[in-house]
């Protein structure tokens, strides 16, 4: 009787891999949900990533060239990770592009575009970047790995970085020119 029954212990295991497996994504985290923010556009809860250096991380820029964060070290930066797709993303870098213009000599602006080969391509962002006339300086987040080395939990998120590497502020939202200048001076 045992012999014929010799599939149930490998069944036993899958089906309690495939639990474990269902657990972890369903209490991941969600990058493409906005989280909860306040009336300043800051999360209700303090980004880990605020008053901690910034991570090293790579990207790369249109012409296909690996380029490291530590490129732009020199002055403060001014990082976001978006995709052309995103709403909040869509009402958001219209006014980037404004805070571009008046800044672009005296901050780093890494526009970093979240790929994931599905809904995000290199073809669709450069599609929206040109269709939109943007200038910022962007590059490609490949398979959302600066995402999750800066721990990205919703798009866009903003982060404002030091002339040290020092991550001054986090934001998820915000809701015009007026406040990300404001904060931008004060980096």
């Amino acid at each position: 009787m045992l012999k014929e029954k010799w599939w149930l212990p490998f069944l036993t295991v899958g089906v309690i891999l495939v639990a474990v497996f269902a657990l972890f994504y369903i209490a991941g985290p969600n990058r493409h949900n906005k989280g909860s923010t306040q009336k300043d556009g800051s999360s209700a809860v303090e980004h880990e990533l605020t008053g901690q250096q910034l991570p090293e991380f790579e990207m790369v820029d249109q012409a296909g060239y690996q380029k490291k964060s530590a490129e732009f070290y020199n002055k403060p930066m001014l990082v976001v990770e978006w995709a052309s797709w995103c709403p909040d993303c869509q009402k958001q870098l219209p006014e980037i592009q404004k805070v571009y213009e008046k800044y672009k000599g005296k901050i780093h602006f890494v526009m970093l575009d979240m790929l994931d080969s599905k809904r995000e391509t290199k073809e669709r962002a450069d599609q929206y970047i040109s269709e939109k006339d943007y200038t910022f300086p962007y590059y490609y987040d490949t398979d959302e790995r600066a995402a999750d080395i800066l721990h990205v939990q919703s798009i866009p998120t903003i982060y404002l970085v030091d002339k040290n590497q020092k991550v001054k502020k986090v934001m998820t939202d915000f809701h015009d020119e007026a406040a990300l200048e404001k904060q931008l001076e004060e980096i």
